[in-house]
């Protein structure tokens, strides 16, 4: 018989790891449910249970609007009876809850700013503070809130969404710091997540301009990349790119079918400027006439379609003229890469790792071994 949370958390992490499919391991999360709605009718007041409870809510898809009322409803009533520590755990799963995603929500920032108001110490509100700002574009701010949270704990995960916020910055010398840190594999990072550290130390060093075995770095983590979904060839293009590698950036973007884009692939450029640097003119001639002929092909299919209706037509219309916009600013590109010193800018995104920062979570709790 399942006693504590600990109990019911490794319960819960053994059945999801036996089993790929939700539907094979929901049951656990049923069971749980049960026994805390149980649990909860015995001690109405019980903060861990229905903090729980609501972890389970969102694990069984219950829809937001009732995990949303299971906890305001807690802490209205409560209020006066509850700790400062314990309305700071409550109000950091609700921060979590209105913004899951972490988009930048409005309400998820101001919940979780009274997260930290209650417990200055509370890492997790931080951390999701930092992940919200982020998703809200407010990268300062954003910064500032990673930065907290690895004051409050000595958590890698931590550390590497800051050094991200660093990279995004630009502030690419303290970056290098603690990625210099993280890259010794002294942390518990999996396999997937080491690849992710080692791209922004890969990054970060190509910002810093220091290009020494660079490009045998990247043919490394792209080899050990091959099959992890949260990498794309051309992110690896991009970084060949950035480090002067024009002939492992062109390999890997001429892969790429020019058909098949409605619209002027945003790699074209890059493309067009590593054929430039390769003194390959003529193929780069080539390609762009592919891309005019693509787009007048375009052009004509949508003046030979029916118009069923005026607002078909005004749509055509709009349509036709995006596709010429388009084509303007293309060859206003084309013509820069060909006849100035014009290099076209890659921006990296940080790959983040989004950690859990709910305090309630059975299924990411970490249990002693």
């Amino acid at each position: 018989m399942k006693q504590t949370k600990e109990e019911w958390a490794r319960y819960i992490q053994d059945e999801i790891q036996k089993n790929d499919s939700y539907d094979n391991y929901k049951h656990v999360f049923i069971e749980y449910k049960d026994c805390l709605e149980k649990c909860l009718l015995e001690n109405p007041k019980n903060v861990e249970v229905v903090c729980q409870l609501a972890a389970v809510y969102n694990e069984l898809t219950y829809q937001w609007e009732d995990i949303y009322k299971l906890l305001n409803e807690f802490i209205k009533k409560y209020e006066n009876e509850l700790t400062d520590e314990e309305k700071s755990r409550i109000y950091t799963n609700l921060g979590y809850y209105y913004d899951d995603q972490r988009d930048g929500s409005k309400r998820a920032i101001r919940t979780l700013r009274k997260a930290v108001a209650f417990n200055p110490n509370n890492s997790k509100a931080y951390y999701g503070l930092g992940a919200d700002y982020y998703g809200a574009g407010k990268y300062d701010k954003s910064e500032e809130m990673y930065k907290r949270a690895c004051e409050l704990e000595n958590n890698p995960i931590y550390k590497f969404e800051y050094v991200n916020l660093l990279l995004v910055n630009g502030k690419y010398e303290e970056a290098k710091i603690i990625l210099e840190e993280l890259i010794k594999k002294d942390f518990e990072f999996g396999k997937e997540d080491f690849a992710r550290v080692k791209y922004s130390y890969i990054a970060n060093k190509i910002q810093l301009r220091e290009f020494e075995n660079i490009e045998n770095e990247i043919d490394d983590l792209m080899l050990e990349t091959v099959n992890n979904d949260n990498f794309f060839e051309e992110e690896f293009a991009e970084l060949y790119y950035l480090a002067g590698s024009y002939e492992k950036s062109r390999k890997i973007y001429s892969k790429f079918k020019i058909q098949d884009y409605q619209f002027p692939a945003w790699w074209l450029r890059f493309y067009f400027y590593s054929l430039k640097q390769l003194n390959e003119i003529e193929k780069l001639q080539e390609n762009f006439k592919i891309v005019l002929k693509i787009k007048d092909e375009e052009i004509e299919s949508i003046k030979n379609g029916e118009f069923l209706t005026e607002c078909t037509k005004s749509y055509k219309k709009e349509e036709i003229r995006e596709i010429k916009r388009q084509i303007k600013n293309l060859k206003a590109e084309y013509e820069k890469i060909l006849k100035t010193d014009y290099k076209p800018e890659v921006k990296i995104y940080p790959k983040f790792l989004y950690d859990c920062f709910l305090i309630d979570c059975p299924r990411h709790q970490k249990l002693d071994k």
